[in-house]
C-alpha cells in the first residue's frame, strides 16, 4: 500500500512537472513570437520585406502580406503610369491651344487688316453709284448695299474678338446709372426692334453699379440683339435689374422658343447658333455671344443663361453696387524675374487690381493677411517641383482659400502641373496669355464689396 502511495505520488510530480515544463515553453515560444513579430514589423515600416525564411512560423502571414504590398505596388504603378500620361496630354494640349490661340489671333488680325481697305474702297465706289443710279440697277444697289454691311458687321465682330482675347481693351470702373445706360441700350436697338415686330421694355429700378459704363452698354446692346432676333413678332423683350445683397443682377428676358439644354453650354461657342441651319445671316453670325462673354470677363464678372424650351429664356450678370463702398480687387504676385515681374504687375493693375509683387517667398506670405474683404488672387512663378514658392500656395490655401490660385510656368511639365491640382491652382505658360489669365481670374466674382456707406 505505501508502495502504491509513492508510485502515485512520484507519477504526480512527474505529470505536474511536464505541465509546467509545457506551460513555461508555450511562455518562452509566444514571447519568442512576439518579439520576432515586433522585428518583422520594423521591417515591413522601414520597406523591408523579409523572406518566409526569416521566421517559418510566420510564413503563411508573410506570403499573404507579401502578395497584398505586390498588388498595391503594381496599382500604385498603373496610377502613377496615368497620371504621367494625363499630365502629357495635357501639356501637349496646353500647347496645341497656346499654337491655335496664336494662328486665330495672326488670322483674325491679317483679315481685319487686309479686308478693312477693300470694304472701304468698295464703300466709296457705292456711294458714287447712289448719286447717280440708273433705274435698272437699283434692286442690284439694294443688294449690294446689304451685303457690303454684313460684311463689315462680320468684319468688326472678329476684329473686337481679336482684341478682346488679345487683351487689348482695359476697363475703367466707374459709378454708372442704370436708368441711363438702359436708356441708351433700348434706343440702339430701337429699330432692330421695330423691324422685328417685337416691344422693349426697361425697368433699372434707380440702382447704380460699378462698373465701366462704355463696356456695359456694348453688352447689354448685344444681349438685346440676341433677345430680339430670338424673339417672335408681338413679343416683348424686358431689360431689368434688382438689388442682390451688395450687388445688382441685371437680366435680359425674350419670349422666345427658349434654349435646349443641350446646346446651352455652347452658346457662347464663336459661330454656333440655335435654330438657324441655314446660317441666315439676318439671324446673326454666332458671334454676339462670345463677345458678351469676354466683355463680361473684362468687366469681372460672368454671364449666365436660364432657359426651358417654349418658355423664352434669361440672360443675367451680377454687378458690385455703386451705393456700396468698393476696394480693388487684391492680388500677390511671386516671382524673383524684376522683368516679368513688373510686366505681370503693371497688367494686373490696368485691370484694377491692387497688386503687391515680390521676389522672396518670405516678403509675399507677409501680404497674406486678410486685409479689408481678404485676398483674390496669388500669382507664382514656378519652374520646379522643389521651388519654394510651393510654400506661398500652401499658406494661401490655409489662409486665404477663396482667392484665385495661379501657377505661371515657363515649361510646365508633367510633374509641374500634377503639384499645381494638389495645392488646387492653375497652371499656365509664363508669360501669361492675357485672355486666359483673365478668365481665370473672371471665374470668381470680382471686386469684392465690403459693406459700408455710399
Amino acid at each position: 500500500m505505501e508502495a502504491i502511495q509513492q508510485f502515485a505520488l512520484a507519477s504526480g510530480i512527474a505529470i505536474g512537472g511536464g505541465l509546467l515544463g509545457a506551460a513555461v515553453s508555450a511562455i518562452l515560444l509566444r514571447r519568442a513570437q512576439a518579439r520576432q513579430a515586433h522585428r518583422l514589423a520594423a521591417e515591413v515600416a522601414a520597406g523591408n520585406l523579409p523572406p518566409a525564411v526569416a521566421a517559418p512560423s510566420l510564413a503563411p502571414l508573410l506570403d499573404a502580406l507579401s502578395q497584398r504590398i505586390a498588388l498595391m505596388q503594381q496599382a500604385r504603378d498603373e496610377l502613377d503610369a496615368q497620371r504621367r500620361q494625363l499630365s502629357a496630354d495635357m501639356v501637349r494640349q496646353m500647347q496645341q491651344t497656346d499654337g491655335a490661340m496664336r494662328a486665330k489671333d495672326r488670322f483674325l488680325s491679317a483679315i481685319s487688316h487686309d479686308l478693312r481697305q477693300p470694304l472701304q474702297t468698295m464703300d466709296l465706289a457705292l456711294a458714287q453709284l447712289r448719286r447717280e443710279p440708273l433705274p435698272a440697277q437699283a434692286r442690284e444697289l439694294v443688294q449690294l448695299d446689304a451685303g457690303m454691311r454684313t460684311l463689315a458687321e462680320v468684319l468688326d465682330g472678329l476684329a473686337l474678338l481679336s482684341q478682346l482675347d488679345a487683351g487689348a481693351l482695359q476697363a475703367h470702373a466707374s459709378a454708372c446709372e442704370l436708368e441711363q445706360a438702359f436708356a441708351s441700350a433700348l434706343a440702339a436697338q430701337a429699330d432692330a426692334a421695330r423691324r422685328a415686330g417685337v416691344s422693349l421694355h426697361a425697368h433699372a429700378g434707380g440702382h447704380a453699379v460699378f462698373t465701366d459704363p462704355r463696356l456695359l452698354g456694348s453688352l447689354l446692346e448685344r444681349l438685346l440683339d440676341n433677345a430680339i432676333k430670338a424673339s417672335p413678332g408681338g413679343a416683348r423683350v424686358l431689360l431689368a435689374a434688382r438689388r442682390h445683397g451688395t450687388q445688382v443682377r441685371l437680366e435680359v428676358r425674350d419670349g422666345g422658343v427658349g434654349i435646349a439644354p443641350i446646346h446651352q453650354p455652347r452658346v457662347f461657342d464663336e459661330f454656333f447658333q440655335v435654330g438657324n441651319p441655314e446660317r441666315d445671316h439676318r439671324k446673326g453670325f454666332g458671334l454676339g455671344l462670345p463677345i458678351v462673354s469676354r466683355l463680361a470677363a473684362l468687366l469681372g464678372t460672368r454671364v449666365e443663361l436660364r432657359s426651358r424650351l417654349h418658355a423664352g429664356t434669361c440672360f443675367w450678370l451680377a454687378l458690385p453696387r455703386a451705393s456700396v463702398l468698393q476696394r480693388p480687387p487684391r492680388a500677390v504676385l511671386l516671382d524673383r524675374d524684376p522683368g516679368h515681374r513688373d510686366a505681370l504687375a503693371a497688367m494686373l493693375r490696368s485691370w484694377g487690381y491692387a497688386v503687391q509683387a515680390e521676389s522672396a517667398v518670405d516678403a509675399a506670405c507677409t501680404h497674406l493677411a486678410g486685409g479689408n474683404g481678404g485676398l483674390d488672387a496669388v500669382l507664382c512663378a514656378i519652374d520646379a517641383d522643389d521651388d519654394p514658392a510651393w510654400g506661398l500656395l500652401r499658406a494661401a490655401a490655409a489662409q486665404q482659400a477663396q482667392a484665385a490660385r495661379i501657377v505661371l510656368c515657363a515649361s510646365p511639365g508633367p510633374g509641374l502641373l500634377e503639384l499645381a491640382a494638389r495645392h488646387g491652382a492653375q497652371a499656365l505658360s509664363r508669360p501669361p496669355a492675357p485672355a486666359k489669365l483673365r478668365s481665370l481670374l473672371a471665374q470668381r466674382p470680382l471686386p469684392h464689396s465690403m459693406r459700408g456707406t455710399a
